[in-house]
C-alpha cells in the first residue's frame, strides 16, 4: 500500500470484510504496552487487543477462535504499517521483505520512560505536539522513524544501540559505558527472565555454551 496514492487507511480486510479501525497513535501506543506486558496471558492480550483497537459499535466477529484470528491479523496488518500480511490461502501472517526494516532484539525504546524524549523530539524536529494532536498512526510511525540525530531522543536510542568495542581507547570507552549506564532503560525482566540470562551469561563466560 502507498500512502502517497491511497492515503492513510482508516480500516482494516477483517477475513474479506472492511472494518473501521482506531487510528489515533496513542490508541497503538497503549497496544504496544499491552502486548509487552507479561503478566496477561497471551489469549487474553489478543481479546483486549480486539476491544481496544475496534470502536465498540463497529468490531468485527470475535467469537470463535478463526474470527479472533483474522481479527488480531488484521490488528497486526495496521500496526505494522502494512508489512504484515496474512495470505488467505494459507491463513497464515507474513512479512514482506522490506530492506527498510531492522529487526533487532535489543530494546532501545520503552514509551513510558522516553514520552518526554519523544514529545520533544516531535516538537523540535515537526512543531507537532503530541499532547494535543490526535495524528494518524502510521502517520506517527513514519515521522518517528524519520527523526534525525539532532534530537535527543536519537541520540539517547543511539547510545543504548552502542556496541562498545575494546580496541577503542579507555576514554572513548568509559563514555560510552557512562552514557549506557546514565540512559539505561528499566530493566522488566521476570526474576525468572534475570536468572535465566544470568545463567547463560554465566554458561558462555564458563566456555560451557
Amino acid at each position: 500500500m502507498n500512502v502517497l496514492i491511497s492515503g492513510l487507511p482508516k480500516t482494516v480486510n477483517v477475513n474479506g470484510s472492511p472494518f473501521l479501525i482506531k487510528q489515533n497513535f496513542s490508541v497503538w501506543i497503549a497496544f504496544t504496552k499491552l502486548m509487552l506486558d507479561k503478566n496477561i496471558p497471551n489469549f487474553e492480550k489478543i481479546l483486549r487487543a480486539i476491544q481496544l483497537c475496534f470502536p465498540k459499535d463497529k468490531m468485527p466477529p470475535h467469537k470463535t477462535p478463526n474470527e479472533i484470528y483474522y481479527a488480531f491479523n488484521a490488528i497486526m496488518w495496521f500496526y505494522t504499517l502494512g508489512e504484515d500480511e496474512l495470505d488467505e490461502k494459507t491463513g497464515k501472517r507474513t512479512r514482506k521483505d522490506n530492506p527498510r526494516i531492522r529487526h533487532k532484539s535489543l530494546r532501545v525504546l520503552d514509551y513510558d520512560y522516553d514520552q518526554d524524549y519523544i514529545v520533544g523530539a516531535f516538537q523540535q524536529l515537526y512543531g507537532i505536539d503530541l499532547t494535543v494532536e490526535n495524528i494518524h498512526w502510521w502517520r506517527f510511525k513514519m515521522l518517528f522513524n524519520s527523526l534525525t540525530k539532532e534530537t535527543k531522543l536519537v541520540e539517547i536510542m543511539g547510545y543504548r544501540s552502542m556496541e562498545i568495542n575494546p580496541k577503542w581507547d579507555e576514554s572513548h570507552r568509559k563514555f560510552y559505558q557512562d552514557m549506557k549506564i546514565l540512559y539505561a532503560l528499566p530493566d522488566n525482566r521476570t526474576e525468572e527472565e534475570k536468572e535465566r540470562d544470568f545463567q547463560e551469561q554465566l554458561n558462555n563466560a564458563l566456555g560451557g555454551g
